[in-house]
């Protein structure tokens, strides 16, 4: 029925779960269908989970969660039902093993088989990211085949407070069955929407379930603020978080590690005794030379910057400079007014191209400048809208850690 593959891996394991090894990494992997990239946010008032997307679980040495999937092989532990795939959300839901008390006639150990003190048993992790605030009825989908596994607790933040304990399913027998119904001494099945949790604040909040009677099996979860609402067959869908693209690298590609990047346009200034026109270029974040002028080409044109004490040490530089495919640039590094490394950005397939140049091993104190002398060597085509034309590009000298 249900295969050893919990989300939480033991180091040791009983011998019948070695062939679900590999079951069991997958399960633990960042793949489409682990709890991992499941990011459960309240969206107007309501959070629907569904039961197997737990982010973690913890008590487990006597009880544990297990994730039941369509087509798993049958479960080594004892078990008195089939599966109950079958109109299940998703053809997946947990139940909590192994189940020794299916009824009144088999024994009762408390905190083992059946706990109702909360927190003690199986506790899975649940964290929502919540906007709204207030009391929130909690729905459980659960199926029920017996008169001793139709509990369970939920709690909120590490509390197990009373208004969320012993969620009971009483009707709906042998099929996928809504409660929110809570067990009290006047009255087992309860009542409808009794079970709630608070919300104080805005943010994450970890919900929480665990164990009351073995061989529980839920579907799905929802808490709504609404108090007329009742949920019939499936439901919604998960509230999930929405993930938008995230800004991606566009510059200094194949800079993996650094300490300080001093930028070009930004970070340098042009010294006092340039005989050639420096200007930033904007569109491409880097100084360039202006080759219009016949005077500007084949002489080099000098920026500075100077070492701050927290720059100061044993450093590799990375001079990053722009190749273009109609002409060449050269480059000087100097430290303190000498030459210490000499490079040529030959001719590139594509206009822009980033060209990395390292110098390794260079011994910087505070108050050392650093300059880097660019030269235009040859007349460049114009760029498409770019006026006036370019050469001697560089984008920044990057700063980083030697090995």
């Amino acid at each position: 029925m249900i295969n050893c593959n919990s989300v939480k891996v033991k180091k040791q394991r009983a011998p019948a779960c070695v062939a679900t090894l590999a079951m069991l990494i997958s399960l633990a992997l960042p793949t489409s269908t682990s709890a991992t990239d499941k990011n459960h946010h309240e969206t107007d008032g309501m959070v629907v989970v569904e039961a197997e997307h737990f982010a973690s679980q913890h008590k487990d040495s006597k009880r544990r969660w297990f994730i039941a999937t369509k087509g798993a092989s049958p479960s080594p532990y004892a078990d008195p039902d089939l599966p109950h795939y079958e109109n299940a959300s998703g053809d997946a839901y947990i139940e909590i093993l192994p189940d020794t008390r299916t009824n009144h006639f088999e024994a009762l150990v408390r905190q083992e088989n059946f706990s109702n003190v909360p927190g003690q048993v199986a506790i899975l992790s649940y964290p929502v990211h919540f906007e709204t605030t207030g009391l929130y009825f909690v729905w459980a989908r659960a199926y029920s085949s017996g008169s001793e596994d139709n509990g369970v607790h939920f709690g909120l933040n590490g509390t197990w407070p009373e208004s969320a304990q012993r969620l009971q399913l009483c009707d709906g027998k042998h099929q996928w069955t809504w409660s929110s119904a809570q067990r009290v001494n006047t009255n087992h099945c309860g009542e409808p929407n009794t079970v709630t949790l608070e919300i104080s604040a805005p943010g994450v909040h970890n919900i929480m379930l665990s164990m009351r009677e073995d061989g529980f099996e839920l579907d799905k979860f929802i808490l709504t603020t609404d108090k007329e609402f009742v949920p019939l067959g499936i439901e919604a869908q998960e509230t999930l978080s929405t993930q938008p693209e995230l800004p991606k690298k566009e510059q200094l590609l194949e800079i993996n590690e650094y300490s300080r990047i001093f930028f070009a346009a930004s970070d340098f200034a042009a010294s006092t005794t340039n005989k050639v026109s420096l200007y930033p270029l904007a569109k491409y974040d880097a100084l360039a030379i202006n080759t219009a002028n016949a005077k500007d080409q084949n002489t080099f044109a000098y920026a500075q910057v100077q070492i701050d004490r927290r720059d100061a040490g044993t450093r590799k530089l990375t001079l990053v400079a722009l190749g273009q495919p109609d002409a060449i640039s050269r480059f000087k590094v100097l430290l303190n007014n000498t030459e210490i490394a000499r490079f040529t950005a030959e001719k590139t397939n594509q206009r822009m191209q980033e060209l990395y140049f390292e110098v390794d091993k260079v011994a910087l104190k505070k108050g050392d400048v650093i300059t880097v002398a660019a030269m235009a060597v040859t007349d460049s085509q114009q760029a498409e809208n770019e006026s006036p034309s370019v050469g001697g590009l560089w984008r920044a000298l990057v700063l980083s850690r030697t090995n």
